[in-house]
């Protein structure tokens, strides 16, 4: 049945395993890092979550090639494909560009935060080798975006799996020193990682560029075409916007509650990072129903599109309830991981914080699947403005500033923060969902083509 369990699942099962898998990644950095220095732990998640910020207006602009290669193969344009995905692949210099500029600042972004100071030296380190070092990052979901928007999605599966054993792997030897390599810590924990994105990088390129797809797909066609460029910036540069404002509001967040102190710091760091290893799946299903909805779109079946969006709900709702209980009920098995070598006197001073800190996550975790999946299915359409301005402003005036007053000014604590950040979910959710309701989405497209009513 189209738009059925069958079809999203076919989809989305790889992309989940997939962003679960880069999830898992930095997922795997992290509690490394913890067994080496705590301070280097404390400051992986607000250095990495910066750079993250900075890189997801690029990341979330080439990303949306998605779209694009998902309307025109719903429309059987096959030779615009090729061309199409090394538009986004260019475009990732210039994101490349502003990082490296970034990285001269690194000591001075981080004095200016007011963390520890040894918290702060080891973020500036982290932060810059990863700002070095961001092209990589930037240029995989662009390359992706060719078996992505086809729904052609284990491939990106497999591939990223070859990138987080690399990953694995070269945490182990360079954060620890092992195999007569020098004992890098939170260094080796960001070369690791630049190292895996290099080595995806170049099997999409290998893959993309072979004679199968070049006969159907023009995947040889590399000159640069600006109209596209445009086109590709007006409908991605507001989806890279809005991924900022989005991740730009967890850093300031994280940054916040790192000026409650250390403890308070490293709690929020085990609740984030273990909500950021169950979230990232959720990733995937929003990214399979943009894929979808631009793929029926493209087909102008926008009826398909809706079931398709019905379909994503049920799914992802019943894959939260699992994750849901498991935050309630089985708390200390997310915690565990972290608890060996330097974190592990820590980790039993804010054991009692963090589970409550997850209790936090779990409520949150109700509200956020709607948000991802009813914003996903507008931007699978083209709708990339109205999120853009609405998040720009929500991240802002609805989160932002108010955990700084609550936390900083009325200093009322690391849950009072917290409270805000599940209400926040919640208007997210609500807001989206009337957006959708008003099937403006329908009529939407971000290829020239003729719109039927249906």
């Amino acid at each position: 049945m189209p738009g059925g369990y069958s079809e999203f699942l076919k989809i989305a099962v790889p992309l989940i395993i997939s962003t679960g898998a880069w999830a898992l990644q930095n997922f795997i950095n992290r509690f490394f890092l913890a067994w080496h220095s705590q301070d280097a732990f404390a400051a992986s998640l607000p250095a990495g979550m910066l750079v993250l910020s900075i890189m997801s207006v690029f990341i979330g602009t080439v990303s949306y090639i998605d779209v694009f290669i998902s309307q025109y193969y719903g429309k059987k344009e096959y030779k615009s494909i090729g061309p199409a995905v090394w538009q986004s692949f260019y475009l990732s210099f210039a994101g490349a560009v502003i990082l490296i500029l970034m990285s001269f600042f690194s000591s001075e972004i981080f004095d200016f935060v007011g963390h520890s100071k040894e918290v702060a030296v080891q973020e500036a380190k982290y932060f810059k080798i990863l700002s070095l070092g961001a092209w990589s990052a930037i240029a995989a979901p662009a390359l992706a975006g060719f078996y992505a928007g086809r729904g052609k999605t284990k491939t990106i599966l497999q591939i990223n799996i070859i990138g987080i054993v690399i990953n694995a792997v070269l945490d182990y030897i360079l954060i620890f020193g092992n195999f007569g390599f020098p004992k890098l810590g939170i260094e080796g924990a960001a070369l690791a990682s630049i190292f895996a994105s290099i080595a995806m990088d170049a099997i999409f390129i290998v893959l993309i560029l072979s004679k199968k797809n070049n006969k159907i797909y023009n995947t040889r066609t590399l000159k640069p075409d600006l109209a596209f460029i445009r086109r590709l910036l007006k409908f991605g540069f507001p989806n890279g916007v809005q991924f900022f404002f989005d991740m730009s509001s967890f850093t300031i967040f994280i940054l916040i509650m790192g000026t409650l102190g250390k403890l308070e710091l490293s709690a929020t760091n085990i609740a984030l990072n273990i909500n950021h290893l169950t979230f990232m799946p959720l990733m995937g299903f929003g990214i399979t129903t943009s894929i979808l909805v631009g793929h029926y779109l493209g087909k102008n079946k926008a009826s398909i599109a809706q079931i398709c969006v019905k379909t994503a709900l049920k799914v992802v709702y019943i894959y939260i309830a699992f994750i849901v209980l498991a935050f309630l009920f089985i708390p200390n098995a997310f915690i565990y991981p972290f608890s060996k070598g330097s974190e592990s006197l820590i980790i039993e001073q804010i054991r009692p914080m963090t589970v409550t800190l997850l209790r936090f996550v779990a409520l949150y975790s109700l509200f956020d699947p709607a948000n991802i999946i009813f914003s996903s299915a507008i931007k699978g359409a083209g709708d990339t403005a109205f999120v853009m301005k609405f998040l720009a402003g929500a991240s802002v005036f609805i989160w932002a500033i108010p955990v700084y007053i609550v936390v900083v000014k009325l200093h009322l604590g690391v849950y009072a923060g917290w409270s805000i950040t599940v209400a926040y979910a919640l208007f997210l959710a609500v807001i989206f969902y009337l957006r959708y309701k008003t099937n403006k989405w329908k009529k939407m497209r971000v290829i020239d083509m003729e719109i039927i009513d249906n």
